[in-house]
């Protein structure tokens, strides 16, 4: 009897040996595939403060930054920025509905495509290594299809992406687009219209959220102290299944590859460490219910088997500490 319970024991062993080591590998190779939400942020408004702005290059790399071409600070901020590997767009000024002081060569709809192009082609030469363009206000402008359709010719002469700010409900951005060469994206959230920490959590919070709904997601912030102190703080905790990229890595490969658009190699996310990468599925794994049912369910089985008088199996358990 008991050379009995001594083969069925290690029989049961056996097969609870080679059950997890299955287990494991199929549960590691379905960490290793899931595609993480990807999530760009772009920062506007920015080369007017110097003290917000080297503020602004401290956050992430991924973290992408629009500038204003008139600004006395632009260029110097897009050189320093370039050398750190982040993406860079023009801030373009254009017309809102409301009435409000503009900023100089501000876009207007009555403008004429030769008018738009100096303006255009000014504002690139004063933004270095900018590889894409977004709106700074532009209710009027970018609700008006054919002054829209004339920035997208003459945008389609450089190897720029469109970033729509979607300042209006209305826009006809992408609409415009159609027939040229220039890839658009669109912004999903706005991080601070209240400038409290509280608020930019809040709409960071849904912008995660459409991620991980859609795949992606744009959000834009601005320079402001409060928008820093809460970005500087999440961003350090970031989900693990959210990838923090440059817009530019959104667009579609085939269309990034046609228009001879390739984000900076630096800005890339730096790629996980086998450690980093090994405490992520740590983590997945310590919060599958798949995982626990069937750890509880070999335990029960082992019990059933062996009787009392045979160890109980070692449980199989993740710290969720370690992140």
């Amino acid at each position: 009897m008991a050379k009995m319970q001594y083969l069925l024991s290690k029989r049961v062993n056996s097969f609870t040996l080679v059950f997890w080591v299955l287990l494991s590998f199929t549960l590691l190779l379905l960490a290793f595939n899931t595609q993480a939400a990807r999530l760009a942020i772009v920062i506007d408004d920015v080369g007017y403060r110097v003290n917000e702005d080297n503020k602004l290059l401290q956050l992430p790399v991924a973290v992408s930054i629009a500038i204003l071409p008139n600004s006395p600070y632009g260029k110097k901020v897009a050189e320093k920025a370039h050398l750190q590997g982040r993406e860079i767009l023009i801030h373009l000024p254009m017309a809102p509905l409301s009435q409000q002081p503009l900023e100089k060569d501000t876009l207007h709809p009555a403008m004429s495509r030769e008018e738009i192009a100096r303006i255009m082609q000014d504002a690139i030469q004063k933004v270095p290594y900018a590889v894409g363009m977004n709106n700074h206000m532009g209710s009027a402008m970018t609700s008006n299809l054919r002054s829209m359709e004339k920035v997208m010719q003459v945008l389609s002469q450089s190897r720029l992406y469109f970033l729509d700010s979607v300042t209006i409900g209305n826009t006809q951005v992408t609409k415009a687009a159609m027939g040229t060469s220039v890839p658009v994206l669109r912004r999903n959230v706005f991080l601070d219209n209240i400038q409290t920490e509280a608020e930019t959590r809040h709409q960071l919070n849904r912008a995660i959220a459409l991620a991980r709904k859609q795949g992606s997601a744009v959000a834009i912030g601005h320079p402001h102290p409060t928008t820093m102190r809460a970005l500087r703080q999440a961003l350090a905790v970031l989900p693990h299944d959210i990838e923090l990229v440059t817009p530019g890595m959104l667009l579609n490969d085939d269309q990034t590859a046609r228009n001879g658009i390739r984000p900076h190699k630096e800005a890339k996310p730096v790629p996980e460490t086998q450690w980093e990468s090994l405490k992520r599925v740590k983590k997945i794994l310590s919060d599958n219910a798949l995982f626990h049912t069937l750890n509880r369910y070999m335990q029960k089985l082992w019990g059933n088997q062996t009787g009392a008088q045979t160890p109980k199996a070692p449980v199989i358990t993740f710290n969720p500490n370690l992140r």
